[in-house]
């Protein structure tokens, strides 16, 4: 048997029992709740809802789900691609609103105005910028510490000597971490 031979038999065999095909559409409405879409067949085949992607959590809901999950923009055009007769998934996006991804308890989601690593409720920092005005301030107190443990009272006379004035200890502290805060980025 050659391979002509085996590709005939699989084709004859497995193929035609399974409908494998793609179909271009174009995006209705996105529901992230369902991981679903509805879309509009270019070909003027029926509308129909189909899923973001071909494995569906068990919870059906796109953040919690352990999978990778795209939503396409609304009036985008998409690959569906079918694995039976009734069921078709999103293969290809030609625009992208937002990615999901989750891993055990971590998720990360990429939108237009922001990534969200986890939750968001609070802003990533960007270290390089907080440890400079953190090396400010350490350096301006233990520069503070450094004059008080120095410093005398003026005016305080014992016997027949007086103090003299409390030194200076310089300029205030111009350590500024607002630049340290990423907007675009959030987490919990």
């Amino acid at each position: 048997m050659n391979i002509n031979d085996i590709l005939n038999i699989f084709s004859e065999t497995l193929l035609a029992k399974k409908r494998f095909y793609a179909e271009v559409a174009q995006v209705v409405s996105v529901d992230e709740d369902n991981m679903s879409c509805e879309v509009s067949f270019i070909s003027g085949n029926v509308n129909k809802d189909i899923r973001l992607g071909p494995v569906i959590s068990t919870d059906d809901t796109a953040i919690n789900g352990s999978n990778l999950v795209t939503l396409p923009k609304v009036d985008s055009f998409v690959m569906v691609t079918f694995i039976n007769e009734t069921t078709g998934f999103i293969s290809l996006y030609s625009e992208v609103d937002k990615i999901l991804r989750k891993v055990g308890d971590r998720y990360i989601q990429i939108d237009e105005d922001f990534i969200e690593v986890g939750g968001a409720t609070d802003f990533m920092v960007r270290f390089s910028v907080m440890e400079t005005a953190f090396n400010t301030l350490k350096t301006d107190f233990n520069n503070l510490i450094i004059a008080y443990n120095a410093h005398v009272h003026p005016g305080v006379t014992a016997g027949g000597a007086s103090t003299s004035a409390t030194p200076s200890t310089g300029s205030s502290s111009s350590a500024d971490i607002s630049g340290a805060k990423i907007d675009e980025v959030k987490t919990i």
